[in-house]
């Protein structure tokens, strides 16, 4: 049986990507419930972008795509400088976590790893 280079080439390509699998970009979805429960909102990405965080009292952050930090805040559009009141979550990986801070959480900030961004 003879092969071309071309499916020797994909079929190795295809066994090696079965064996490394790539590493998941981590995501983070944010709930109406204070057990990750509730209403959930769209899983976007902990790539350092503000997202609103308005009637959520907890979120999971993609479990199995390590640590990340997340940074919350009592203003709208995650105030440059940090300016407002903020609370930081480290250590997010697949866990839930309640953001029962006593405040109005209103927007949030993932990082992509576990280094707080603000």
């Amino acid at each position: 049986m003879r092969f071309s280079t071309t499916a020797v080439v994909y079929l190795a390509s295809t066994f090696v990507l079965a064996l490394f699998p790539q590493a998941a970009n981590a995501g983070i979805t944010a709930f109406s419930g204070s057990s990750c429960n509730g209403a959930a909102g769209l899983n976007v990405p902990c790539d350092g972008s503000c997202h609103q965080f308005d009637d959520r009292h907890s979120f999971r952050v993609d479990g199995g795509t390590g640590n990340h930090c997340v940074t919350a805040f009592q203003d709208p559009n995650c105030p440059a400088g940090a300016r407002g009141r903020q609370f930081t979550f480290t250590n997010q990986n697949g866990g839930c976590q309640n953001v029962n801070t006593g405040t109005n959480i209103r927007s949030f900030i993932c990082s992509p790893n576990n280094i707080c961004l603000v």
